[in-house]
């Protein structure tokens, strides 16, 4: 399972927000019984703290050598903050509430998708003999589709059946014997549903192969 980390990508944060946003780290760091030898110190961090927050002023009405300036500060303090966060997420490990407690945004943990809920099935017949097309309801969580079929009488077990997977939840199936009726059902997969082997499928739907 993935654990949460201290980002260390300070690229979408604005100009204005990164001088924010590194204080509070600075702020939330000093004294914190959690880091006790932070890398760099934060004496380090909080001077370039200043320079970019002067280069920064300097740069609103200056010259090209000032804005140069202030992109030139805002990568060293990005490169102290990375860092920094880099000694942060060394440090705590897996604890979030050591983690929470350096100021850092932290990443996001995935959510579980589970086993996905039965989709819908229409079927329709094909341009040509012994094809059919198919379109599934669409899971936005959904990795692919997969698509049961068999002559009728159905199979007993699901695993009696002819399988396909499809990318996206409109597809055709070929090479079907014309003038047999077929039964058709379908189902979502995430990867807990591959690992487990356990799928919702929709209701089954019987057609007349052309």
């Amino acid at each position: 399972m993935r654990i949460q980390k201290a980002l260390i990508n300070f690229s979408k944060i604005k100009d204005n927000e990164l001088v924010s946003y590194a204080q509070k780290i600075v702020l939330k760091m000093t004294n914190n019984p959690n880091f006790t030898a932070p890398l760099p110190d934060l004496e380090t961090v909080q001077a370039a703290i200043t320079l970019y927050t002067a280069a920064l002023i300097k740069s609103k009405d200056g010259t090209k050598e000032d804005t140069a300036n202030k992109v030139a500060l805002r990568r060293a303090l990005e490169n102290c903050l990375s860092a920094l966060g880099g000694y942060v997420n060394q440090t705590v490990g897996t604890d979030l509430t050591k983690l929470d407690s350096s100021g850092f945004n932290l990443s996001r943990t995935p959510s579980v998708v589970g086993i996905l809920d039965a989709p819908t099935l229409d079927v329709y017949y094909g341009n040509n003999s012994g094809e059919m097309f198919f379109e599934i309801g669409a899971d936005p969580h959904a990795t692919e589709y997969i698509v049961l079929y068999s002559p009728l009488p159905a199979p007993a077990d699901d695993a009696e059946y002819y399988t396909k997977i499809f990318s996206k939840s409109k597809g055709m199936i070929s090479n079907l014997t014309s003038g047999i009726k077929y039964i058709f059902k379908a189902a979502a997969t995430s990867s807990e549903a591959n690992k487990m082997g356990i799928y919702n499928f929709s209701n089954p739907v019987e057609k007349f192969v052309p």
